[in-house]
């Protein structure tokens, strides 16, 4: 038996064991016999395509054998003709469930590394095609993940490794966008890493759109809004008021364009009025009141900003005075800031707006048939649960402690990264790592987050 088998195996039954003795944690959708599954498996399944072709003398061949099988890594060709015309998946999708019960009962037989389910309503959930499903309607759901937030701890704890065989260069932070700096390749391996960081600017990210721009801007009550933590890299905001169901592609869009800041007009906000320069107060609606904020955040950080308009020097020889008439209520745009007129003042709300604004991917609040993940499921990536929470419970929210599934036992495990160590990481109260190549015997939820993230075996 291979080591990735013993892993997999390891991983499956402890899954079992949360799914046997945590039901009453697992979610169950509203409307669920309307909803798509997608369940994750540990293994691939393949299949070999089988066609005829003409070769370069006109002959037909038989290309492809036909076969199927499972494998526990990804293949690129048949491992029996070694054709690369195949198929392989590890998802079953176009899953329907009728009842908790139902669910549940899968998901102990399968024990699986993710699972997910359809923010839309279907009438016929586990149709084939999308067409076929007929679309009742869809929560308005929005994921902030780290990946899409700029933060500088990703250059300490992710890293990348070069795929060329000839060359395996490996280096911190993300893949070089210009190429492996050894061999010129462009094909990068990656590991993606969580910390304390990174994972608080994911929730800060989070109240703000849920406080200033769904309840704030569009009414949307606390009680149609729920949270997750994601049980990896960022939460999830669900919007479960009926208002917003049928809302298609085009309207959920508008939406992310107004959180995001897109389409913002300065010069309605930020204005000549006789000898002074006006900017419109925090009463005002929408991003009207978001403006003197959004200046702020970026007025305080001018000092790190690299750009080269002509009003960036002025502005940091003049922060304080900047910040002093901002600050006031209602704000201003001190005269004392000298060399910065209003044409000035627009362009730099554009970029405070701009940063300001929610991030989101926006992928998944577009697509009105996007699945998410189930609330109470565990996360494959790292073994932590996908933490249901509310508003009043997000600020509090640990998901080093809070979103810990398995808090018994210990575990010996040898870490196999070579080359770049693996990052420390917390688990509650606890450090643990560097680690480079060793044996550590750990706490049962140390072991299974480094497993479940492909840098350790079992000892």
């Amino acid at each position: 038996m291979s080591k990735r088998v013993r892993e997999i195996d390891f991983l499956r039954l402890k899954f079992q064991e949360y799914y046997l003795e945590n039901k009453d944690k697992v979610d169950t959708p509203n409307k669920i016999h309307m909803r798509e599954f997608g369940i994750e498996r540990w293994d691939y399944a393949w299949k070999c395509s089988q066609r005829t072709e003409q070769d370069e003398n006109g002959k037909t061949v038989s290309v492809g054998c036909g076969q199927s099988g499972t494998t526990y890594t990804k293949i690129a060709a048949c491992p029996n003709c070694g054709s690369s015309d195949i198929q392989v998946t590890n998802w079953s999708r176009h899953i329907g469930f009728r009842s908790h019960d139902s669910l549940i009962k899968e998901l102990v037989s399968l024990a699986p590394p993710s699972v997910y389910h359809s923010a839309a309503y279907y009438s016929y959930p586990v149709a084939r095609h999308m067409h076929e499903k007929q679309w009742q309607g869809a929560e308005l759901v929005f994921d902030i993940d780290a990946d899409h937030l700029e933060v500088e701890c990703t250059k300490d704890h992710d890293s990348w490794k070069c795929k060329n065989k000839e060359c395996s260069e490996t280096g911190k932070g993300n893949p070089p966008s210009e190429g492996c700096p050894s061999c010129g390749g462009l094909s990068f391996s990656s590991r993606k890493w969580v910390c304390n960081n990174c994972l608080g600017k994911a929730k800060d990210n989070t109240v703000k759109i849920v406080d200033e721009f769904l309840a704030g801007d569009l009414g949307i009550t606390s009680e149609k809004i729920v949270l997750n933590y994601s049980g990896h890299r960022g939460y999830h905001i669900r919007v479960l008021d009926p208002s917003v169901f049928k809302l298609n592609a085009h309207a959920r869009m508008e939406i992310i364009h107004h959180i995001a800041g897109l389409g913002f007009n300065s010069q309605k906000i930020v204005f000549q009025q006789g000898q002074g320069r006006v900017i419109s107060d925090r009463n005002g609606m929408g991003w009207a009141g978001k403006t003197a904020d959004a200046l702020v955040e970026f007025i305080r950080n001018i000092d790190s900003y690299t750009g080269s308009e002509r009003w960036v020097q002025p502005l940091k020889k003049h922060k304080s005075e900047a910040l002093e008439g901002l600050l006031q209520n209602p704000p201003i745009l001190s005269r004392k800031v000298k060399q910065v007129g209003v044409k000035s003042w627009q362009e730099i709300a554009v970029l405070a707006v701009a940063n300001y604004g929610g991030e989101i991917d926006v992928p998944v609040t577009h697509d009105i048939h996007r699945v998410i993940r189930l609330i109470g499921s565990l996360n494959g990536k790292t073994g932590f649960e996908v933490t249901c929470l509310h508003r009043d419970q997000i600020d509090d929210f640990d998901p080093f402690d809070d979103a810990i599934a398995f808090k018994e036992g210990e575990l010996k495990v040898r870490v196999s990264e070579k080359t770049i160590a693996v990052p420390e990481f917390r688990i509650g109260d606890d450090i643990f790592g560097p680690y480079l190549d060793q044996v550590v015997e750990l706490p049962m939820a140390a072991a299974m987050f480094l497993i479940c993230k492909g840098v350790a075996r079992i000892d």
